[in-house]
């Protein structure tokens, strides 16, 4: 069985608060389509029996939409903004956009013991660890290691094994983080205080 693993472009937006360990965010994470290929059978009405078949195609692009909820491991505080972070995360996610083409098998056999998921709906869960070194106060790089456990709900209406695009896998990520600071008015007044005080 083969399947080139999906590679994904993912857009996400988050609230980190200092003096606080949790934070949220979520993402939307576009797959652009990808081959997939397997081994089965089908019965062959020429010859009346069960043939060994090579089932290959192509997904569609596919939009899949997170929501995690992550918990810092360091010290997170206001007293100190620290270079490395390091955190753990969990997370849910659905397959807003799920699709492959048919097979072109489909138009030399019929009755396949297993079939593609051209039509669904995906919904998964996720764990993982991951780090934000910070460059500067507004950027930083981050990567996320952890794994996915996905289910799926064919709509194609087969009473048979399906292969799905999108099954339990690993989860790697690397990535820029941009923040964008929340000045609060009364500390720059209590800095202003503070300065014209000396």
């Amino acid at each position: 069985m083969e399947k080139v693993p999906p590679l994904a472009f993912i857009l996400a937006r988050g609230r980190d608060n200092k003096g606080s360990h949790f934070f949220t965010w979520y993402e939307f994470a576009g797959t652009p389509p990808f081959k997939y290929s397997f081994q089965t059978t089908a019965y062959n009405y020429s010859t009346q029996t069960e043939d060994p078949v090579t089932v290959s195609g192509k997904s569609k692009f596919h939009l899949i939409y997170y929501y995690n909820v992550g918990n810092h491991s360091l010290n997170h505080d206001d007293s100190s903004e620290q270079k490395l972070q390091l955190y753990v995360f969990l997370g849910i996610n659905a397959v807003l956009l799920c699709r492959a083409t048919q097979p072109e098998v489909y138009n030399q056999y019929s009755e396949l013991k297993k079939n593609v998921t051209t039509e669904g709906i995906s919904f998964g869960a996720r764990g993982a660890a991951g780090a934000v070194y910070n460059i500067t106060d507004r950027i930083g790089v981050k990567t996320d290691l952890g794994y996915t456990f996905q289910s799926n709900y064919e709509a194609d209406g087969y009473y048979t094994e399906m292969y799905n695009m999108f099954t339990n896998r690993i989860l790697i990520t690397a990535g820029v983080r941009f923040r964008f600071l929340k000045i609060c008015k009364v500390c720059k007044n209590n800095d202003k205080e503070i300065e014209e005080s000396r």
